[in-house]
Order: structure tokens, then sequence, then C-alpha cells
């Protein structure tokens, strides 16, 4: 798999590649900006999941 089709697996990596804060992109995701979804059991403590393609459409790239 490439390293463009997996997915970024943490609020750490996402917010390194929109370079904001994690709070922030957390507060992101609750409003419905970001296309972020909870990976695993999707219960409180799951990791953050979001498409590459969808962060390089956000970020006007795409």
């Amino acid at each position: 798999m490439s390293n463009e089709a997996r997915p970024l697996k943490t609020a750490k990596q996402i917010a390194h590649a929109l370079g904001v804060s994690e709070r922030t992109v957390g507060r992101m995701v609750r409003k419905g900006i970001l296309p972020a979804s909870k990976a695993g059991c999707g219960g409180r403590t799951s990791p953050l999941q979001m498409d590459r393609r969808a962060l390089e459409k956000l970020k006007g790239k795409g």
C-alpha cells in the first residue's frame, strides 16, 4: 500500500499534516469540519482515522 493510500491513524498525524494542534483537530471533528472517524470500536478513547485524499482536498490541493 502506498503512503498516499494509507489513512492517517491518529489526531497527532492529522494535526501535523494540517499544521494545527491535536485539540484543534478534535474541535474540527466535533464541528464536522474534518471528515475523520473513530477507528476500532469507536469508543471515547479510540484513535481517529482520516483518509489522506480527504485531507488533501480539505487543504485545497485536491
